[in-house]
């Protein structure tokens, strides 16, 4: 099965990179069971009854090969999703309140009738770029700390903007002591990303992007880092 000719070249390439994250041995598919982890490492988390009824599906359509996903099988599944309901339940209106953005809607029916609840990392997946920003520079911001002009910000690669954010969302979790933030060289980039991925995970946010994301400012995994980190400041209103 070829790849959809629907799906941008640049959509495809972020594809192949998530997908080589999890096939990390390049057999060139992966197991049903890393399918959760490969929708994570593509920004597209999904509640797990969902990625049992597209594993379902592939398996009554002969698209699995002996248990196995191949990438264009995969990128199949992703251009399926963004055109069906899924996005669209994700995408609801966002309400500001006191500063707070919280995200419309908990739950979705399935297809079989049963009603699935969202952890606050699901709702806030498939919320737009621009909505993200705005939300962690008025935490930033409120917190009287710098903000940022995007998710390709040059001072993500410090990773001073993550570590702020995590001392925002929980003051006083952050030893500023431990961080280095003038004249950085690439190793000590990293050791500042390493930590700052480390307590975010501390915090609770379900953060899957590597150090070497943050270092390297790979946009759309940087959004996936505000993105969980957003879902968890969410839990304090």
């Amino acid at each position: 099965m070829a790849a959809p000719a629907q799906i941008s070249q640049d959509e495809l390439e972020e594809l192949r990179e998530a997908f080589a994250k999890i096939d990390v041995d390049s057999h060139g598919h992966i197991g049903t069971d890393e399918l959760n982890d490969l929708f994570k490492a593509a920004n597209l988390p999904l509640p797990g009854y969902k990625v049992r009824e597209i594993i379902q599906d592939l398996t009554k359509t002969g698209d699995l090969h002996d248990g196995k996903v191949t990438f264009n099988e995969f990128a199949n599944v992703v251009h399926g999703l963004k055109s069906t309901e899924v996005a669209k339940t994700f995408k609801k209106a966002i309400n500001k309140k006191e500063g707070i953005y919280a995200v419309a809607g908990t739950s979705e029916q399935s297809s079989s009738g049963t009603q699935h609840s969202y952890s606050e990392e699901e709702k806030v997946a498939f919320v737009n770029d621009d909505t993200i920003v705005t939300w962690v520079n008025d935490t930033l911001t409120q917190a009287g700390k710098g903000t940022i002009s995007g998710f390709k910000d040059g001072s993500i690669a410090n990773s001073m903007p993550v570590l702020d954010l995590i001392d925002a969302i929980q003051p006083g979790s952050i030893r500023y002591d431990l961080i280095k933030v003038e004249d950085l060289t690439e190793e000590e980039k990293l050791n500042n990303a390493k930590y700052a991925i480390s307590m975010a995970r501390k915090i609770g946010a379900r953060v899957y992007a590597l150090p070497e994301d943050l270092v390297e400012v790979k946009p759309k995994m940087v959004m996936t880092v505000f993105a969980c980190l957003m879902a968890r400041g969410m839990k304090r209103v």
